[in-house]
């Protein structure tokens, strides 16, 4: 069982979050509530807790003021928030959960099978427990911004840590994206591209096709040939979609200087 505190500034957030966990998610158990920052700071040094569900925005503190106050190892957090687009950006880049309020069961459910494989994981690895702290400071570190500036991306031992400077292009298959690196490297992640779509700077990274991404700062060549195709620095030719282009020319027109 998963052990986890509850920290909202809102009762009735509280109590029907408990309710949905006790009801349909059998691997949680809730170990405590807390309605503010303050008190679950205290909370999480009195109960030790496996996960929290963090609200992100509350009354005396948000949820990543409250997480930077925080000096020994982190429990797995899971943030609960209404839509707020850069709160979300900095937490999609992380290897960190989320769920937006309402709460719905299935993101609720989902939330909770990952909290049990992560749980399963700290405690067979001590290499992975650092990626995950690193994960949260990475959350921190990236809410300073509109746009994140690096990236958690899956690997063997848990994640690795990229700058998104690093990326040059992103291919989709369905619900896997391959993130292809400077270096040549290229990272599968089970995450659909609009996933990474709604992370990556949009005045560096431009989608041109429904299965393609690439960050502009590569891009070597634009060819009209065949409806219109984009060369980028390592010989990658992709081609652009029709519906895509104006968007493409845009951003090329606004990123570069024309002689």
């Amino acid at each position: 069982m998963v052990k986890c505190l509850i920290i909202d500034d809102e009762k009735n957030s509280r109590e029907n979050l408990e309710n949905l966990i006790g009801l349909h998610c059998k691997q949680i158990v809730v170990c405590g509530r807390a309605k503010s920052g303050a008190e679950g700071l205290s909370e999480i040094d009195r109960l030790n807790p496996d996960a929290i569900f963090l609200d992100v925005h509350m009354t005396d503190m948000d949820g990543f003021t409250m997480l930077s106050k925080m000096t020994d190892a982190k429990p797995m957090v899971v943030f609960v928030t209404a839509y707020e687009k850069y709160a979300l950006r900095a937490i999609k880049a992380s290897a960190i959960d989320y769920i937006l309020k309402p709460v719905s069961i299935r993101e609720l459910q989902s939330a909770a099978t990952k909290l049990e494989q992560l749980h399963q994981l700290r405690t067979e690895s001590s290499v992975f427990d650092k990626g995950y702290n690193d994960a949260l400071k990475m959350v921190l570190l990236n809410n300073q911004d509109s746009y994140p500036k690096r990236i958690a991306l899956p690997d063997h031992a848990g994640y690795r840590f990229e700058n998104m400077d690093n990326i040059t292009h992103l291919d989709s298959d369905s619900n896997y994206t391959t993130i292809h690196m400077k270096s040549g490297e290229k990272i599968v992640a089970s995450k659909p591209m609009k996933h990474f779509e709604d992370i990556l700077d949009e005045q560096m990274f431009v989608r041109i096709h429904n299965s393609h991404i690439i960050n502009i700062l590569y891009l070597k060549n634009y060819s009209r040939e065949d409806g219109g195709s984009a060369e980028l620095h390592n010989g990658t030719i992709i081609q652009i979609s029709k519906r895509r282009l104006p968007l493409f020319l845009a951003i090329v027109k606004d990123r570069f200087l024309k002689p």
